[in-house]
């Protein structure tokens, strides 16, 4: 029995300590990091094959994060933190292959400002769990493509190439405010903060007609400055 009442005392003596600030203190966290976004429940653009409407698969897009965290640590095993960062989400479409035509590099790409507000859990030394909500704001919005045409002679060859690009604004066609549902973990070593964050939209992100989430993972490092 004492060997037991000994091991929980460390046990409960460790998860007390492993938050690392103390109680009531405050610490910033700027970041930076990759985005790996996509869409979920559809993709909203639509094109024609063999006579019949098919709508584009999306693809993971690869973006760029970047901002800071406030956090306050409520307990000692406790924090919640309040952010503002720019997140680049969208996603890819497969290219459109035909006899005399190829459409290629095309992409959705959308630029947020994103304010994440979340509950942190330490399970382990330096080891978190964090969820919360996410309000957005839509900062810009385009699509791109490079639709390439050319000749094809019986043989096969390719010749008389001509190319054109397309990027258009579409930003007025989406929804402006949006909110997501954030959920993750981090490790800090030496106050050097390694997190990911996996994301999804609540919200359609077209305004009106077609129907798609964005889904965003964010890898980030970032450098936590105790206040």
């Amino acid at each position: 029995m004492k060997r037991i009442a000994i091991l929980i005392v460390l046990v409960t003596s460790t998860l007390v300590s492993i938050a690392q600030n103390k109680p009531g203190t405050w610490s910033v966290t700027p970041h930076v990091g990759v985005s790996f976004s996509s869409l979920l429940g559809g993709s909203g653009i639509y094109e024609i094959t063999d006579n019949e409407v098919a709508e584009v698969k999306p693809y993971t897009l690869l973006g760029f994060i970047g901002g800071a965290d406030v956090m306050y640590q409520a307990s000692d095993v406790v924090g919640v933190s309040a952010g503002l960062s720019f997140v680049q989400a969208g996603c890819k479409f497969k290219d459109d292959k035909g006899k005399n035509s190829v459409v290629y590099n095309r992409n959705l790409r959308m630029n947020y400002v994103a304010m994440p507000i979340l509950i942190h859990s330490y399970l382990l030394p330096g080891f978190l769990v964090k969820a919360g909500v996410e309000p957005t704001l839509l900062l810009g919005a385009k699509s791109h493509e490079v639709q390439q045409s050319f000749d094809v002679d019986r043989e096969g060859k390719k010749s008389n190439f001509s190319e054109d690009e397309f990027t258009i604004d579409i930003k007025k066609r989406m929804r402006k405010i949006g909110l997501s549902i954030p959920i993750g973990v981090s490790y800090e070593y030496k106050n050097v903060v390694l997190g990911a964050l996996y994301h999804v939209g609540v919200f359609n992100i077209y305004k009106e007609g077609n129907s798609a989430r964005k889904r965003v993972i964010e890898m980030s490092v970032g450098y936590k400055f105790n206040l």
